[in-house]
């Protein structure tokens, strides 16, 4: 991984822009978490830094900063770290919808939740039935959250002067049950944190 610090460093900048989705030290040199592996991917981040394309996630200045709507996206799925992905099928006759579920304790107030992440790339309204078998314990509708990231426009971007334009709408989920209806708007990325 150190080695590869240097990868961008030559890259032609004009065709096709690469993009970086998971990176990591594995097997013999990570263990369970060594320093070494910690030592190897620091060096990678390093050459990403230094080969910065447009957009970041994080836009900033001297003195203003804002996320882009793809540093909302993954905030939301910083949760899914240590969780536990549940197996799941998405029925659907809609080609423009991703589903997945994952159950998770939250950091924050140590409780159990199931999240169902949905995406809706069309430009359509979907409706959506979540079906949940199997639980141990039932959802409970006071504390179940919704996360919905959309706008009107799909180019639509967050700037220095409009910082929150796209952000995830977070409201309570008071309709969350085992069996439930949902209404996914157009060009949308909606959170079902379900408390259990």
């Amino acid at each position: 991984m150190f080695s590869k610090s240097t990868k961008f460093d030559n890259a032609p900048r004009s065709g096709p822009k690469a993009f970086v989705s998971e990176y990591a030290v594995w097997q013999k040199d990570a263990g369970d978490g060594s320093l070494l592996a910690a030592l190897g991917e620091a060096a990678f981040l390093m050459g990403l830094e230094r080969n910065r394309w447009t957009p970041d996630a994080i836009v900033f200045n001297s003195y203003q900063h804002y996320g882009t709507p793809s540093y909302w996206l993954q905030h939301i799925f910083t949760d899914s770290s240590g969780a536990t992905f549940l197996n799941s099928t998405l029925q659907t006759s809609s080609k423009f919808v991703a589903a997945s579920a994952i159950e998770y304790t939250s950091s924050a107030d140590k409780k159990n939740y199931i999240r169902i992440k949905v995406v809706n790339f069309g430009s359509d309204t979907e409706n959506f039935r979540i079906s949940i078998s199997g639980l141990k314990s039932n959802v409970q509708q006071s504390g179940s959250t919704k996360f919905v990231l959309t706008s009107p426009n799909v180019m639509d971007e967050n700037s220095f002067s409009q910082p929150n334009k796209i952000v995830p709408q977070q409201t309570s989920f008071e309709e969350a049950s085992e069996d439930m209806h949902v209404i996914l708007p157009p060009h949308s990325f909606t959170s079902f944190d379900l408390l259990k």
